[in-house]
C-alpha cells in the first residue's frame, strides 16, 4: 500500500471514529425554588417560631413568609412560577412537587379551594390527597410530587411554568400553654420550596454503544505503525 493511501485511510477513520460521539447528557432541566434543603421531613411536626421562620428568612416570595391567616380572612391563594429556556428537545418526562407546612387537612370540610399547574386543573387531585393524611396534625410539614405526562409537555417546552394554588377552610390552632387543639375560623400555611425535573432525549444514552476511548486509541496506533512500517520498506 502506498503512503499516500495510508495517510487518507487514517484520516477516514478517525473522521468516522469522531462521528461516534455520544449525545451529550445536558437534557435534565432541575429547578428547586425556596429552600430544597431546610431538613425539615415529611409528616414532621414543626413550631413556626423554632423551625419555619428561621428556614425560610431571605427566600424569594412565596417562599419567606407564611400565607394567610388564622383568625382574619385575608387571602390565602399564591402562584409561583419556574422560568428557563425555551425546550427545543422531546421531553420524555417531567415531574412536580412542593413542600408545604401547616395545611390543617384534619380540620373540617376542605382545605383547598383551588390548584392548578399552568393552567390545568388539579384541584381534584390535591385535595383527595390532602384529605387522605397531608396535614392531619396541626404544625405539620407534608411534601406532594405530581408525575407530569405527556398532556403536560407543550406547557413545559416554552419556558415558563406556573403553579397557583389557594388554600381555605377552616384550619386547627394549637393553644401554647395547654396544648389543646382547636378549629379555627381560617387557615394558613407556609410554602417551604418547590421543584420542577423535566428530562429530554438528550438525558439518554444512545441506542449504539460507543467503541471506549482505549479501543479507538488501539486502533489508530496500529494506522499509524503500520504507516511508519510501510515508510522504512520504501
Amino acid at each position: 500500500m502506498k503512503p499516500h493511501s495510508i495517510n487518507r485511510l487514517i484520516t477516514r477513520s478517525v473522521v468516522s471514529l469522531s462521528l461516534l460521539s455520544p449525545i451529550a447528557n445536558a437534557g435534565v432541566i432541575d429547578i428547586t425554588l425556596g429552600n430544597g434543603s431546610s431538613g425539615l421531613v415529611d409528616e414532621g411536626i414543626y413550631a413556626f417560631a423554632t423551625s419555619i421562620f428561621p428556614t425560610q428568612s431571605g427566600q424569594a416570595a412565596p417562599f419567606n413568609a407564611i400565607i394567610g391567616h388564622e383568625i382574619l380572612t385575608n387571602p390565602a391563594n399564591t402562584s409561583w412560577s419556574f422560568n428557563y429556556a425555551a425546550i427545543a428537545d422531546t421531553i420524555v418526562s417531567a415531574t412536580f412537587s412542593f413542600g408545604i407546612w401547616d395545611i390543617d387537612s384534619a380540620s373540617s370540610g376542605s382545605q383547598l379551594d383551588a390548584f392548578s399547574l399552568d393552567g390545568n386543573d388539579l384541584t381534584s387531585e390535591l385535595d383527595n390527597r390532602f384529605e387522605a393524611g397531608g396535614g392531619s396534625l396541626d404544625l405539620q410539614y407534608d411534601v406532594y410530587s405530581f408525575d407530569l405526562d405527556a398532556s403536560f409537555f407543550a406547557d413545559l417546552s416554552d419556558g415558563l411554568f406556573t403553579a397557583d394554588l389557594d388554600i381555605g377552610g377552616t384550619g386547627l390552632s394549637t393553644n401554647a400553654l395547654t396544648a389543646e387543639v382547636t378549629e379555627s375560623d381560617n387557615n394558613r400555611y407556609g410554602l417551604i420550596y418547590s421543584n420542577l425535573v423535566i428530562n429530554t432525549e438528550d438525558s439518554s444514552q444512545p441506542p449504539n454503544p460507543v467503541p471506549e476511548p482505549s479501543s479507538i486509541l488501539l486502533f489508530v496506533a496500529a494506522l499509524l505503525g503500520l504507516k511508519r512500517y510501510r515508510q522504512a520498506q520504501s
